[in-house]
């Protein structure tokens, strides 16, 4: 038997392993169920924003015939972001199908390595899955970090906007909680600047969820019976994705619960630890329902058989290693998740001032 017979016939291309692994569905993280972030994928690594502080108006009614109002002319600047690139490579050798066996049927066969890349694949998703949900999570926070700590993109100093938090002094009894929603609100909507939105929603970290549905002043709101059992009681999102964290609606801002975490490390030269996704006591309020405030944009991954083509949120590609020594899989993913008006974006503390 020649060396050319026995070579390693890996059963799948970089195309078929990307529809693959595309098809495999992303059930990690509230940020990604909430689907605040649409998706859309770009030819170009080069994401042009045009940023325009143009006002929505009501027209008024004319004679048919009679000139049109004229459009209000738009003041406004491009902002240009590069795609970060996040690669990721996995390796399956010998000894991950040697001696393994699986039950089908109660009945024990060898593992194949069609299942075995199956597997794999499952595992890459949720790799890529958990990083774009630290992009998001990230950017509803103004900086876009890395699975590093590092700062991808301060989108508070890329669009030239002061970032705005609202203390609500958790702590304090007499803290008026009330007038802190109403800071939120107004923050909002006042720079909408022609967008709109159906709902204002706030993801918050587990102390500042439970400090806030414990204050005296949310307390007052409650004091009948009925009311205060829906308080003791309240709803937990019935999903994976939303790590089953609590929900509380007060002063039409619906407050969810995320005490979600990832594998992050503090410094590229830091150990990896279990980082949440929002730190102690903070969270950050934005609008829901809007027109283009929230986007995704996915680029062609580096590879010249994907060039200029629409980016998709993820690709695989397989590499025969030598003397059957195994198959690599390298994984790439190319998403910039972006508010576009950041100044909607509302930190939250449960500190004072």
């Amino acid at each position: 038997m020649s060396e050319q017979d026995l070579a390693l016939t890996f059963p799948y291309t970089a195309t078929q392993l990307t529809d693959q692994v595309n098809r495999v569905p992303n059930l990690f993280g509230l940020v990604n169920e909430m689907d605040l972030f649409p998706v859309e994928g770009s030819i170009s690594t080069i994401v042009e924003i045009r940023y325009e502080d143009g006002v929505l108006r009501v027209l008024p009614s004319k004679e048919r015939g009679s000139p049109s109002t004229p459009m209000a002319e738009r003041v406004g600047k491009t902002v240009f972001l590069e795609i970060p690139h996040f690669p990721a490579m996995d390796v399956i050798t010998p000894k991950d199908l040697q001696n393994l066996t699986v039950i089908n049927a109660r009945t024990k066969r060898p593992i194949t390595l069609e299942e075995e890349v199956a597997k794999r694949l499952i595992n890459i998703r949720n790799t890529h899955a958990i990083t774009l949900e630290w992009c998001r999570s990230s950017a509803l926070q103004g900086v876009i970090k890395d699975g590093n700590s590092g700062t991808v993109y301060d989108l508070y100093a890329a669009f030239d906007i002061q970032k705005t938090t609202v203390f609500f002094d958790l702590d304090n009894t007499a803290s008026d909680i009330v007038g802190k929603c109403a800071a939120v609100w107004q923050a909002v909507t006042g720079n909408l600047k022609g967008e709109t939105m159906r709902a204002i929603e706030a993801v918050v970290d587990p102390t500042f969820f439970n400090k806030l549905v414990g204050h005296t002043a949310v307390k007052a709101f409650y004091q009948n019976a009925e009311q205060a059992l829906m308080l003791a009681n309240l709803v937990r999102r019935q999903s994976a994705g939303a790590m089953w964290g609590r929900e509380f609606l007060f002063q039409n801002i619906l407050f969810r619960e995320y005490y979600g975490t990832a594998p992050v490390k503090s410094s590229p030269t830091a150990a990896i630890t279990s980082t949440p996704f929002w730190a102690s006591n903070t969270g950050t309020a934005f609008p829901v329902g809007t027109m283009n405030t929230f986007r995704t944009y996915f680029a062609p991954a580096n590879d010249l058989r994907f060039v200029n083509q629409t980016g998709q949120e993820l690709y695989v590609s397989p590499k025969i290693l030598e003397h059957g020594q195994g198959v690599e899989l390298k994984s790439e993913s190319d998403p910039l998740a972006v508010c576009n008006r950041p100044e909607v974006l509302v930190q939250l503390s449960g500190a004072a001032i």
